[in-house]
């Protein structure tokens, strides 16, 4: 499967996530509970393994300010606590413009992805069929929550700014070089963004229905990606 396959995907669930025939057929919470779960591990076992390849990344450029001496993480916090921000300040602000902010973090985590997946190679998306699976599960799960906040900004023009951000990450990701430096430093920020929004949103709201489901699908990725992960170091120590 390559990159440009695996975009075209998650562009699918950017279009598809809030069609009234599509959530009539899947949208059953259940499902969603599976989702989250695949969500919520994928969290732990590939947003949270990035904050540690992108700390000595960041050190080598920041380690000039004193005190920051995990900044990958510490930016993952500040993360959190914008996007938090975002969200908790609703009663104050316009919904509308709230929306477009935590939009505008989203657009640029896919762009950051379009990059990721503009070589396919790159180890950090491998097995590619895997990781698009986790991230489609979280794509479905969140552009649900965007499109029921604000159903009419997200049909109509929403969701074409995500799809555009994708591609135009691969474009270039393609044809130029982003500084290893500047990727970790707005990888780590949009962790936080992700870690807060799987905890606080994805979690399934009816725990009697889908906390087994939710659990099943938290499960199930880790042990792919463990089985996937012990498969690919065996022939690395044969060798």
């Amino acid at each position: 499967m390559s990159g440009l396959y695996a975009l075209l995907c998650l562009a699918a669930v950017h279009l598809l996530a809030n069609q009234k025939w599509l959530v009539g057929l899947i949208w059953h919470p259940r499902f969603l509970s599976f989702a989250a779960g695949v969500s919520f591990a994928y969290v732990f076992i590939d947003i949270l393994p990035t904050l540690e390849i992108a700390e000595p990344i960041l050190k080598e450029t920041f380690g000039f300010i004193p005190y920051l001496s995990h900044h990958a993480y510490l930016i993952a916090l500040f993360g959190v606590l914008f996007f938090y921000g975002l969200h908790a300040s609703k009663s104050r602000t316009p919904s509308e413009r709230n929306f477009w902010l935590a939009l505008f973090g989203y657009a640029v985590f896919n762009f950051f992805v379009g990059v990721s997946f503009a070589d396919s190679s790159n180890p950090d998306i491998q097995p590619i069929p895997l990781y698009t699976t986790a991230l489609a599960m979280h794509y479905f799960v969140n552009d649900r929550n965007l499109g029921q906040e604000e159903p009419g900004l997200y049909q109509n023009r929403a969701r074409w700014g995500l799809i555009c951000a994708l591609f135009l990450g691969y474009c270039v990701g393609k044809f130029t070089h982003i500084p290893n430096s500047l990727e970790a430093l707005v990888v780590s920020f949009l962790a936080g963004g992700v870690l807060l929004n799987v905890l606080r949103y994805e979690l399934p709201k009816r725990e009697k229905v889908g906390f087994p489901f939710f659990v099943l699908g938290t499960l199930l990725y880790t042990a792919i990606i463990l089985q996937v992960g012990g498969a690919a170091a065996e022939p690395a120590m044969a060798s």
